[in-house]
């Protein structure tokens, strides 16, 4: 092959990367300055004054700042993927037990993970929605609370004999939503007030009272295990799990709180 096409292949490839790192570097500085400023406090100079790139990398991306919101959510993985790996084995053959695993490492990955914490700010403390982006509903649904996923768990549960057939799952459900929200809002506005990571197993043991069990057995065995998500080290660097992609690995993880 001649040298000039090689070259040529080289150059194509090595722009290819460089406008990859570009919106990556665009996605990552929008998180930090939505979550900092606001989504209507923020312009896209500001974004691209974070980012280090003119205006004009902006729109040879995005065509709007809705759009740059909109593609952070669609990259961003659900968090039920990303502390997969961290269920024991137990939630194999124990649904009950593996909605309370879910909903407690849930919590406490929130609460270790500056970029989630940055999300969770720009969602419920930062945004006022319009028309061209993406409803609340859907980016809770996507991320986190999927009450579809939510209702199939609570009726394995229901078939496990583990929860009384008399549960209202909907209403339920709604509780369960309530709870979470209001947890992680109130822990966004007055972080000291609550040790989310330490307190996240209690939180969810008492939400898990809502569900009427069929014997007090269940209760029972359930309380004595405990649920604990371990950050990877506690100086700073990232978790490591499979199902994290780019946009998550240089986030880093903070100690745990009053550590």
């Amino acid at each position: 092959m001649p040298l000039i096409l090689l070259f040529n292949k080289s150059m194509a490839r090595k722009t290819k990367l460089d406008a990859l790192k570009t919106r990556q570097q665009l996605l990552d500085a929008a998180i930090t300055e939505f979550a900092t400023r606001g989504f209507n406090g923020t312009t896209l100079t500001d974004i691209a004054r974070a980012a280090g790139v003119t205006r004009g990398a902006v729109y040879w991306h995005f065509e709007s700042k809705e759009a740059l919101f909109n593609e952070i959510w669609k990259e961003q993985l659900p968090v039920r993927q990303l502390i997969a790996p961290l269920l024991s084995s137990e939630t194999r053959y124990n649904p009950l037990q593996l909605l309370r695993e879910t909903l407690t490492l849930a919590l406490q990955y929130v609460s270790c993970n500056p970029r989630w914490r940055a999300l969770m700010q720009i969602l419920y403390q930062k945004c006022e929605f319009n028309s061209e982006m993406m409803p609340e509903q859907e980016i809770r649904s996507q991320l986190g609370f999927n009450k579809e996923r939510m209702a199939a768990l609570i009726r394995q549960c229901i078939a496990s004999g583990q929860v009384s057939q008399s549960i209202n799952i909907e209403l339920t459900l709604t509780l369960f939503c309530g709870c979470l929200s209001g947890i992680v809002k109130n822990w966004l506005l007055k972080p000291d007030a609550i040790n989310l990571y330490v307190q996240a197993q209690e939180i969810v043991d008492n939400m898990l009272l809502m569900l009427p069990p069929n014997n007090k057995e269940n209760v029972a065995t359930l309380s004595a295990t405990s649920v604990e998500f371990t950050p990877a080290a506690e100086n700073n660097v990232p978790i490591t799990l499979p199902e994290v992609g780019a946009a998550f690995r240089h986030g880093g993880i903070n100690p745990r709180p009053g550590e």
